[in-house]
């Protein structure tokens, strides 16, 4: 079967990139499908993209601050067209986030230089961010040779001036933009812990006739604070948010993110044929 073949009936099933996944993916191509790359670890260390050989690659991105006031640089944009080209990837997966923001202006000073931050950041769920969204995938949609994808963030707080919730936000970016999403699960779990929602009530209000990709990972809580983490496996609540959402989607893939260390070979084989088991992949 070719590669995300759209005639296909079924979603692939693959892992993002971390340390030791391209031997795993040599070893048990009959579990993984694909290889899910950050942009900006290709981007820092290119020889990365030599995996295809080993499996097809998906790119996945945190640089465009997507819902941000502040664009990102021609350079960046550039930068990930070529990644997108390269790899041959069948669309962009960005974070619904912002990830740079204005400087913050001194005494005496009359302005500063812009803030990057060293990760996705949640952003105000307004009208007025929704807007911008709209504003920002306008400029950037054309510059890429596959469609981006957007993804729910995990949201830590309360935001101030937001008016909606982060579902209702990510649903009205969708119709919005029209634009298709990136599910991830564990994030809508995130969400829910910190801000005492349902996140079964809540997977139910989304669009998920739009998603093409589900993220499942781990989670950690810190300071009464539930957190997202790559370091560990997916809880279970995680893997039944997932059999909930395949009742109403279809997505083309499903990417198992343990890719912050080196999690045992016979964990992640374990999980692969759990999802895949859920997706009735044989």
């Amino acid at each position: 079967m070719r590669f995300f073949d759209r005639s296909a009936d079924r979603a692939q099933v693959g892992l993002a990139h971390g340390p030791g996944i391209v031997d795993l993916a040599r070893s048990h191509g009959d579990l993984i499908d694909y290889i899910e790359f950050p942009f900006e670890q290709l981007r820092h260390s290119p020889s990365l993209a030599a995996a295809q050989d080993v499996a097809p690659v998906v790119l996945h991105c945190a640089s465009m601050s997507v819902a941000g006031f502040l664009p990102p640089s021609e350079e960046t944009v550039a930068a990930i067209a070529a990644e997108a080209g390269r790899t041959q990837t069948p669309w962009i997966g960005e974070h619904l986030a912002f990830v740079s923001a204005d400087g913050l202006v001194e005494a005496g000073e009359r302005d500063a230089p812009a803030t990057t931050l060293t990760f996705t950041l949640c952003p105000q769920l307004s009208d007025e961010t929704v807007e911008r969204v709209a504003q920002n995938l306008s400029w950037l949609a054309p510059r890429f040779p596959v469609p981006i994808i957007l993804e729910n963030s995990p949201q830590y707080y309360a935001i101030p001036g937001s008016t909606m919730t982060l579902t209702e936000f990510v649903g009205n970016v969708s119709s919005r933009c029209d634009v298709d999403l990136l599910l991830d699960l564990t994030h809508l779990t995130i969400t829910g812990i910190n801000t005492g929602a349902d996140p079964f009530a809540e997977l139910e209000k989304l669009p998920l006739e739009r998603v093409v990709e589900i993220h499942v990972s781990g989670l950690s809580a810190q300071s009464g604070i539930a957190w997202d983490d790559h370091a560990t496996p997916a809880p279970d609540i995680v893997f039944a948010l997932l059999e909930r959402a395949l009742r109403r989607s279809r997505p083309r893939a499903v990417t198992i993110e343990y890719n912050w260390s080196q999690i045992p070979d016979s964990v992640l084989l374990a999980h692969l044929r759990k999802t895949r088991g859920i997706l009735g992949v044989v």
